[in-house]
């Protein structure tokens, strides 16, 4: 089920649409790096494009 919701939210990030992406970022990935073992978990399952935009987020909340 992760592999499938990480694949659809992969999609979104190649579809190029900048609303539905900040909505993931803030929606799903702001959230994710709320726990760094969640996060840990969800990072097996990302794509290239997730896992970079998750770091994105991270920068941009100071987190990284």
């Amino acid at each position: 089920l992760l592999g499938s919701i990480f694949k659809y939210l992969e999609e979104i990030i190649e579809g190029n649409d900048l609303h539905l992406v900040n909505v993931l970022s803030i929606t799903v990935l702001e959230i994710l790096g709320n726990d760094k073992v969640i996060l840990e978990s969800a990072k097996q399952y990302m794509g290239i494009n997730t896992a970079v935009l998750q770091i994105k987020v991270d920068k941009e909340l100071g987190r990284v």
